[in-house]
C-alpha cells in the first residue's frame, strides 16, 4: 500500500469515526416528546434562546429568555410580560428583581434550571424560537399540539442527516 493510500484512508477512518462524537443540541419534539423532531441545532454553555408567545387568558406579549449553563441544563433568567394578571408574575423570590419597563414589565436574575420545557402551542396565541439568530414559529413546525424543548446528545452524524434535511 503506498504511502498516500495508507494516509488517504486513516483519514477516512478518522473523517467516519469523528461522526459518533456527541454534540449537545436544543431539539424540539412533536406530540409533546413523543412525536418526531421537528428541529435540532447545536448549542453550548453560555448560548441563549428566547420563546415569545401571546399568553392565552391575558392576550399579552410574554418572552421567556433562557441560557443553558455548563451542565448543558436549561436555565430561565429572565421573562418580559405586558400585564400582571392571572398567570403572570406578580411576585418575586430571593435575589429575582422585578421592574417596569418601557413595554411592560420584567422579572430577572431568576435562574430557574428547567430538565425540559413542554408547551401547548397553536396558529392562535403564536409562539416563536429564536436561538443563534434564528426565528422558528412552533405553530408551523408542530401545527396546534403539545411540543417539548429539550438538550439532547446526539452524534455529529445524527445533526447532520437532520439539519440538511431542514
Amino acid at each position: 500500500m503506498s504511502r498516500l493510500t495508507r494516509t488517504l484512508a486513516i483519514a477516512a477512518l478518522a473523517l467516519l469515526a469523528a461522526g459518533w462524537v456527541p454534540l449537545h443540541v436544543l431539539e424540539v419534539r412533536g406530540a409533546g416528546g413523543a412525536g418526531t423532531v421537528l428541529f435540532m441545532k447545536r448549542v453550548a454553555p453560555g448560548d441563549t434562546f428566547t420563546l415569545s408567545f401571546v399568553h392565552s387568558v391575558e392576550r399579552s406579549d410574554v418572552t421567556d429568555h433562557f441560557r443553558i449553563d455548563d451542565d448543558y441544563r436549561i436555565i430561565l433568567y429572565q421573562s418580559d410580560f405586558g400585564s400582571l394578571n392571572t398567570g403572570l408574575p406578580a411576585v418575586v423570590s430571593g435575589g429575582e428583581v422585578f421592574e417596569r419597563t418601557g413595554r411592560g414589565f420584567r422579572l430577572s436574575n431568576i435562574g430557574r434550571v428547567l430538565p425540559e420545557i413542554r408547551l401547548q402551542v397553536s396558529a392562535e396565541w403564536g409562539g416563536t424560537l429564536a436561538v443563534q439568530g434564528r426565528v422558528v414559529s412552533l405553530p408551523a413546525l408542530a401545527g396546534d399540539g403539545p411540543v417539548r424543548i429539550s438538550i439532547e446528545r446526539v452524534s455529529a452524524w445524527e445533526l447532520l442527516l437532520r439539519t440538511s434535511r431542514a
